[in-house]
């Protein structure tokens, strides 16, 4: 089995795939204060409860975006799966390839969503992560990550707004029923989804016109569902499309 770990700026979320099939999902907050010993707890206690063995492990990857929590993943790699980890940048062996003037920029985490999307749709497609950033992620038929687009997330963006103001006030996001909002919530609301939906759509559309292919059009992440339902490019929302790519990288490095 491989385990895949994504850690992101507010969540890791790990995985535990056979073969290509993703046997358990877990989400926990990505804590850098965490010790070694705190996360083998943590994930001793979700494997035990899922039945999952650590000597069944024969691969582990890693994808990450916080590099002061890299020492603790990686030692408990070792110490704890009995694994050396992988952990994804640019140079590792993949399915795609990277056409970028640096590669070395391109994120860990958009590496892995080019390489799940790549796997999955030989038209090329484009991912919109959203995230605490949403990012943009275009890899062409010929298996290549030519590079994409980054903005604001939309939970940085709605902190922003109850931190920065003295009178709005937190709120949780839902799809508004109408763009005009008869309240400060309701406005709030309308403004941050409907923005959101329109900024990305815009970022889609300007894409499209730069490429000589039809990619397929997903989006994944934290926030992507509610958004997808209301854009006029989404196809489709794949919640485990990071952990799919990761998979494909854990197995071709597998043994190595």
């Amino acid at each position: 089995m491989n385990f895949v770990v994504d850690i992101g700026n507010s969540n890791t979320v790990i995985g535990v795939f056979k073969e290509d099939v993703l046997e358990k999902r877990w989400r926990i907050s990505t804590d850098r204060n965490l010790t070694i010993d705190d996360i083998s707890s943590k994930i001793h206690s979700l494997m035990s409860i899922s039945n999952l063995a650590i000597k069944d492990i024969s691969c582990v990857v890693i994808s990450s975006v916080v590099p002061t929590w890299n020492h603790s993943w990686e030692r408990f790699s070792i110490e704890f799966l009995k694994r050396n980890p992988v952990f994804l940048k640019y140079s590792t062996l993949s399915n795609i390839t990277i056409k970028t003037p640096n590669p070395t920029e391109v994120g860990a985490d958009r590496i892995a969503n080019a390489a799940g999307a790549a796997n999955q749709h030989v038209e090329g497609a484009i991912v919109v992560d959203s995230g605490t950033a949403i990012t943009l992620d275009i890899v062409n038929p010929d298996r290549e990550y030519i590079g994409g687009a980054i903005m604001p997330g939309i939970m940085s963006s709605m902190e922003a707004l109850s931190t920065k103001t003295a009178k709005l006030p937190r709120f949780q996001l839902d799809k508004p029923e109408k763009a005009i909002g008869k309240t400060t919530l309701e406005s709030l609301q309308s403004g941050v989804f409907f923005g959101f939906v329109g900024m990305i759509d815009r970022l889609v559309e300007e894409s499209l016109k730069e490429l000589d292919f039809s990619p397929k059009i997903i989006s994944t992440g934290g926030l992507a569902g509610a958004l997808s339902t209301t854009s006029k490019y989404i196809e489709f929302f794949d919640r485990d499309l990071t952990l799919k790519g990761l998979n494909v990288i854990a197995t071709i490095n597998r043994g190595n």
